[in-house]
């Protein structure tokens, strides 16, 4: 997939965030965002993006001449700067698409990330429910996951997920080789449950 355009937007009567992406192809692929697994993610991104810049970005050599290490420092400076700059103001482009996954977002209940060896991320989604199991696989360069994290951050602020008081968020981490993952801990639910509201099931 040649991904066009991301969008993520807090809806307020789930209480969870849609993420929507579109595709140069004309297809749209959407995904529901827990407030769990929201607030779970933001701080591996975070660190996950941190890590996939700093990889692009290589110290000057000490012993090479100034005039190499000035480029160098500049073509640092470059690739961080087009990291950061992603286009926001361009609309979401809300056109009839082909919808591959179907009309109903998928529910994230798992979230695999892999730094891969050209610098770029995997970030697997997947949704695992009774009777049920469909995935979304992106592939991420530091500026698009620059992006995603600005946009989940945004999303958050609207929500306010973080303006009362929550249960502390228990998520599973494990680490498999360069593979990062998050699932949902299920054993805590029925008391995040009870201490916010909406209520749902997932």
């Amino acid at each position: 997939m040649n991904i066009h355009q991301v969008n993520v937007s807090y809806v307020n009567e789930q209480d969870r965030c849609l993420l929507r992406i579109n595709s140069l192809e004309g297809e749209e692929f959407r995904a529901w965002f827990t407030r769990r697994l929201t607030l779970g993610l933001l701080p591996m991104l975070s660190k996950t993006a941190a890590d996939q810049l700093h990889s692009q970005i290589a110290p000057p050599s000490p012993g090479a001449p100034l005039p190499l290490q000035r480029h160098q420092l500049v073509e640092n400076f470059q690739k961080e700067a087009a990291a950061y700059n992603g286009d926001f103001q361009t609309p979401f482009k809300d056109e009839p698409a082909a919808l591959p996954l179907g009309a109903e977002p998928l529910l994230v209940t798992e979230l695999k990330i892999t730094p891969l060896a050209d610098g770029k991320l995997q970030v697997e989604m997947l949704e695992k429910l009774q009777g049920q199991a469909r995935d979304l696989r992106l592939v991420m360069d530091p500026a698009l996951t620059q992006g995603l994290l600005r946009l989940l951050n945004q999303a958050l602020k609207v929500s306010g997920w973080l303006d009362t008081p929550t249960a502390v968020l228990k998520l599973d981490t494990a680490v498999a080789g360069p593979a990062v993952s998050l699932e949902l801990d299920t054993a805590d639910a029925a008391d995040v449950a009870l201490q916010s509201k909406p209520k749902y099931l997932n």
